[in-house]
Formats: structure tokens, sequence, C-alpha cells
């Protein structure tokens, strides 16, 4: 057994699966964290033209996680696609560290596609992955070991966050830059280092997995059922694919409709590694003597991240439960969705400051930094855990990648805005995203009242392919 909570035991395969995020987290935040510092300082690019071009990274990123998903639910399965994709992830870092050899754009694109496809693998299956490791009598276990996925996720980029900055700025100790003439190979280097060792981790845990096979082509599908539905009727659609098929197909416009109003808070949310850095870049670094580089701010939300999911997990819900509160999934993801908004609000009225002459200290930014990891920790973690446990058996997969497609959609939006709309001032910016976000959260919370949650269903059954631990 890999770990335990309260007496209750994971699986063998959990502690592998867990390990293998951390270090692909690492890997991936380490590399996105000092984009935004690279074309900006490296490439000399504006910053409107290097926080666009990294959120369109982000999204397509996030977006081709559907890509994966279908490849993993229809053909290969979710071992062997993330597997074999992250092959092309660590060939991706290599790309990224090897840019400093010249073709510095050419090097920057590719790199940056190679991860794309290589993520597209990962994030949508290694969620899934690992619910599969639970039997049905184990569902009251997925809360507590989503929790340590996500806190996984946030070990591998909080180290990072930390790291790869000042790598990137020359590995500075005092005066002295141990590695100024190489920080694009250090930065974008050992993010591909961490890589690799996901990828070795991941294998050594191959005898442990159980391995849910692909539902491959099946006549009574998600699409099959969708188009005998649009073009003859719905009575049609469950004579001729069953109930349980037409009700699956169902269930994925459900989930997506619930989904559709987050979008507004990953539009927010990864503009730590975009507008913050940048707001950072203007405010005063000095932390007792240490100059703090302003992409280094962005750990903080990993590391708070790190202190609340399980102190949500195991302090605030259940007292909240035992006050009377029922906290469900879609009330925690409400809640956090409202918490969002005044993050904005605090980065606005910084950024109005700073327009008025004032030279604030980056202590200021941990406002905005407590109140959108709060969100994070109510609407994320608990929506891999809604993904997962409302997908019909055979599209988890797929789902997941719904989930993260509202991920990259959020990062696609806040792109669009950044590159084509002007605003008066960069605290109007602000304001206008706190705005959308009050907006979102008003319409998931009309949209979750009336959602009817579905019985969880679990994907390890009798013919996913086990191998017990000796």
């Amino acid at each position: 057994m890999a770990g335990e909570v309260n007496g209750r035991k994971f699986p063998a395969a959990v502690k592998y699966i867990l390990g293998n995020e951390a270090c692909e987290r690492f890997s991936f935040y380490g590399m996105s964290t000092i984009l935004v510092p690279y074309m900006q300082q490296f490439l000399g690019w504006q910053h409107n033209t290097a926080e666009s071009v990294y959120h369109y990274f982000v999204a397509a990123a996030y977006a081709m996680t559907v890509v994966g998903g279908w490849l993993s639910d229809r053909f290969f399965g979710r071992y062997r696609t993330i597997l074999w994709l992250s092959y092309g992830y660590v060939l991706g870092h290599a790309v990224l560290a090897a840019s400093d050899l010249g073709w510095r754009v050419v090097a920057l694109f590719v790199g940056m596609g190679l991860i794309v496809i290589g993520q597209s693998g990962i994030k949508p299956n290694l969620s899934a992955f690992v619910g599969d490791q639970f039997r049905q009598e184990e569902r009251h276990l997925l809360d507590r070991v989503y929790s340590w996925f996500y806190f996984a996720i946030n070990v591998g980029s909080a180290t990072s966050q930390i790291a790869t900055p000042w790598l990137l700025a020359g590995c500075a100790f005092g005066t002295a830059r141990l590695c100024a003439s190489s920080g694009p190979a250090w930065g974008f280097g050992v993010p591909g280092m961490l890589m690799a060792a996901a990828l070795a981790i991941y294998l050594a845990g191959r005898k442990y997995y159980v391995k849910v096979p692909p539902a491959g082509r099946d006549p009574n599908g998600f699409g099959a059922t969708l188009r005998t539905r649009l073009t003859e009727s719905e009575e049609a659609a469950r004579r001729k694919h069953g109930d349980e098929a037409v009700e699956g197909m169902r269930s994925v416009f459900r989930i997506a409709l619930v989904f559709l109003p987050i979008i507004a808070f990953w539009a927010l949310y990864f503009q730590y590694g975009s507008s913050w850095f940048n707001q950072a870049e203007k405010m005063d670094r000095n932390l007792f003597g240490w100059h703090m580089e302003s992409a280094q701010m962005e750990s903080l939300n990993a590391i708070l991240i790190l202190i609340m999911v399980p102190s949500f997990a195991y302090i605030v819900y259940p007292a909240l439960e035992r006050a009377g509160l029922r906290m469900t999934m879609l009330r925690r993801m409400a809640i956090g969705m409202f918490i969002a908004v005044p993050a904005f609000i605090s980065a606005a009225m910084i950024q109005r400051s700073i327009e008025q002459g004032a030279t604030l200290h980056i202590g200021w930014q941990v406002i905005q930094y407590v109140l959108i990891s709060i969100a994070e920790t109510m609407v994320s973690v608990t929506a891999l855990e809604f993904a997962y446990t409302q997908a019909p058996k055979s599209m988890k997969g797929a789902i997941m990648s719904l989930w993260f497609l509202t991920l990259g959609t959020g990062s696609f939006v806040t792109s669009v805005v950044r590159g084509n709309v002007s605003f008066s001032s960069e605290s109007n910016y602000f304001y206008f995203w706190a705005g959308l976000m009050a907006v979102g959260a008003f319409v998931f919370t009309i949209i979750a009242a009336a959602y009817k949650p579905v019985p969880f269903v679990a994907a390890n059954t009798a013919n996913a392919q086990a191998t017990p631990p000796p």
C-alpha cells in the first residue's frame, strides 16, 4: 500500500503517480514561469506581445488535452497515452534549453509546441488515472487522494517557481552571477531534467497500476448517440443505443454547462504569470537585503496551496460540516469563484497607487495571492473530483479533458483581450477582470443550483488490468 489517510490506505500505485505529477508540474511551471521574462528580457518583446504569447501557450497546452483524452479513451488507454507522449514532452524541454545555440525564436515555438503535445497526454489522463486505482468501495478516499494529487502539483510548481527565475537571471549569489552567460539553458534545462525524472518514476510503478483498457470505437458512444438524437429523436436514440448511452451523452452536456462559467475564473487565474508579473516589476522587491526576482513571487500561490489544500480537506470542510453547513462540491466551487473577485480588485487598487507615483513594496501583492489561492483551492481541487465522479465510466478521460479545455479557453480569452482591447489604464484592466469574474460567479451559482449530481461509477472494475503488489 502506498499511503494512509486516517488509517485508510491508498493503493500502491498512488505514490508513483503523485511522484510523477510533482516532477511533471515542476517541469511545466518551471518553464512557463520564465516565459514572459525570457521573451521580454532576452528577445526584447513588448509586454503585451509577451503576455499574449504566454496566454496562447497556456491555452493551447490545456486545449490540446481534448485530443489526449480522446486518444486515451478511444485507442490507447491512459497508461500508454501518458507514457508515449511523455517522450515528446522531454524533447520539448531539450529544444528550449538549446535555444542559446541559435534560432531563439524558432526554438521557443518548437519547444512550446512539443510541450503542448506532451502535456496533452498527461494532463487529462493522469488525474483520471489516479482515480482508476480505486475500487467502487473505495469511493470515500477519492476526495483525499485528489487533495494529495493537488498537493503534489503545488510541490512541483512552488519549487520550480522559486528556482527557474533565479536560474534565468544568472544564478545570482550576492553580486556574483554563476551562470550569467547561460541563464536560458539552465532555466529551461532544469525543468527538462525533472520531466525526465517524472518519466522514470512513472515507469517504476508500472507493475502496480490498474490499467483500464480504452473504450475503442463504441457504437453506443457519445458521437454515435448524439448523431442519432439530432437526426432522429431521443426515443430512437434510446432504442438504438440504450438508456445508459443516452444518459451518458446528456451528462456530458450537463457537466459542460457547469464548467462554462468557470472559464471566467481561469481567465483571471493565469495572469499571475503575466499581468501580475509585470505589476511586480514596478514594485520594490527588496526583502531584508535580498533582491527578489519578480517571477519568484508566483511561487507564493503554490506555497499557499500546499498549506490550504490539506487545511481545507482536514479542518475547514469538516468543521463546516459539523456546524451544519453541507459543503457539496458545487457549493465549494461557487464560493471560490466569488472569492476570486476581490483578488483582482486588490490588484487594481495596487496598480492605481503605482500609476499615481507610489513605490509600493511587493508584499502588498500577498493580498491578491492569498485570495486567488483560496479561490483555487475551492474551485480547482474540487473540480477534479467533480469531473471524475460525474463522468460516465467510458468517458472519464474525455470529461477530464473537457475540464482542462475550460482552463485553456480562459487563458485564450485573456490573450485575446490583452492583444486586442485597449484600456485607459492598467488598473482599469484589472477592474474589468474583477467585473467579469463577478458575472461568472453569479451565472455559475444559478447553473449549480439546477444541477443534479449522478452516482459515482468506478472505472476500476473486473476488466481493468492490475498487477497486485507483492
